[in-house]
């Protein structure tokens, strides 16, 4: 059960720096899970959230979104400066539990004894530009400067291994985004080029890792990412293709870009490989393309069926061996709506290059729930 809350937290705490101000009216309780089905030690992952959104709230010209999922809550105010939309300031927090641990894998064994939890607190301001273009596509320049605290404890199993110190981390983000690809199980359309760049120093940080073989400790990291993407509908089917990457520098378990898992809509946290356990992968540097056809199979419940192929490289950090690796994933899917209009998506991944158990080939099933109000 503590797994499951600490990558809701996870998952929730940085949805808030890789975005935009979003005027959209939403309100939005989603849940998703995944696991191995086959010869696998993956502990429970998911996510069960409300999400609400609204403009013109609590004032007039200003944006106020909340994330809540019970250990951890997430809130951001804007302020469109003098009425106009195209810029806004504002600020925002969250806190909660369970929010900055880590269970790490290695050859796809679950290093229990290398488990910790994690508690975090965070504190942010910025600036958001939208830039007028001839298209209509949105462009929009955001800076944030962020503030957080960490925490780290054991887990029952934690043994002979060094825990992160608790310390503070001071991040800069600048992001570009033109475009966009609307945040819904069912969205069958849109078309984002996006970049990231920050810089991170902790204070008060050391070393971590096996007692006696820890971890070099680096108190600055910069990181670097970007990605371009498109979903398209042709008729009944939807095509979707996107290629990313990422760079990193001073880069170790807490930085680390994770890799794997068929949740989707997370990547600041879970980037998707499906077939590969969530956040399986440690990776300082990596390129990453999914492509997905969906086609609608039957009028009843908008049923609908998908085909997924996902591809990454990637430079491990540890606890991999800090060597580039390939990784190859394929899935299927079902998608519908249920009872009180909830949309539902039932999907399996094959992991070619996963090791379970000494062979080749992981087994991962995920069910993701959406409801709108």
């Amino acid at each position: 059960m503590k797994q499951l809350l600490l990558l809701v937290a996870l998952l929730l705490a940085t949805t808030t720096v890789l975005a935009q101000v979003d005027v959209e009216r939403r309100r939005v309780l989603m849940l998703q899970t995944g696991g191995c089905v086959v010869n696998g030690e993956e502990a429970i992952s998911g996510i069960a959230a409300l999400w609400f959104n609204e403009n013109n709230y609590p004032w007039t010209n200003t944006a106020l979104r909340i994330f809540f999922a019970g250990i951890f809550l997430d809130a951001e105010l804007s302020w469109f400066v003098g009425g106009n939309t195209n810029t806004a300031i504002g600020a925002g927090a969250g806190g909660g539990f369970f929010a900055d641990g880590l269970t790490p894998y290695r050859h796809g064994e679950r290093l229990t004894h290398e488990e910790f939890y994690g508690d975090s607190v965070n504190g942010r301001v910025f600036v958001n530009q939208t830039i007028p273009n001839p298209t209509p596509l949105p462009l929009n320049l955001r800076t944030t400067y962020a503030v957080a605290g960490q925490f780290y404890r054991e887990t029952s199993s934690t043994k002979n291994f060094t825990l992160p110190n608790d310390h503070l981390v001071q991040s800069v983000f600048a992001e570009l985004r033109f475009g966009g690809i609307e945040p819904e199980l069912a969205a069958r359309r849109g078309a984002e080029a996006y970049l990231l760049a920050e810089a991170n120093y902790r204070s008060g940080f050391a070393a971590f890792g096996p007692t006696g073989a820890e971890y070099e400790a680096e108190s600055k990291y910069t990181r670097l990412f970007g990605s371009v993407a498109l979903k398209l509908p042709l008729g009944s089917a939807t095509m979707y293709g996107r290629l990313a990457g990422g760079l990193g520098e001073n880069i170790d378990q807490l930085g680390a870009w994770k890799i794997g898992g068929n949740l989707v809509g997370f990547d600041s946290v879970a980037l998707t490989l499906r077939g590969y356990y969530t956040r399986e992968i440690f990776a300082e540097d990596f390129g990453l393309a999914n492509v997905m056809l969906g086609q609608k199979l039957a009028d009843w419940q908008d049923l609908t069926g998908y085909l997924h192929g996902d591809w990454a490289i990637a430079h491990t950090v540890p606890p991999g061996d800090g060597d580039w690796h390939n990784y190859f994933g394929i899935g299927v899917g079902l998608g519908c709506r249920a009872w009180f209009n909830t949309r539902v998506l039932l999907t399996y991944g094959y992991g070619f290059n996963a090791i379970r158990n000494g062979e080749r080939g992981g087994h991962e099933i995920s069910l993701a729930l959406e409801k709108h109000f």
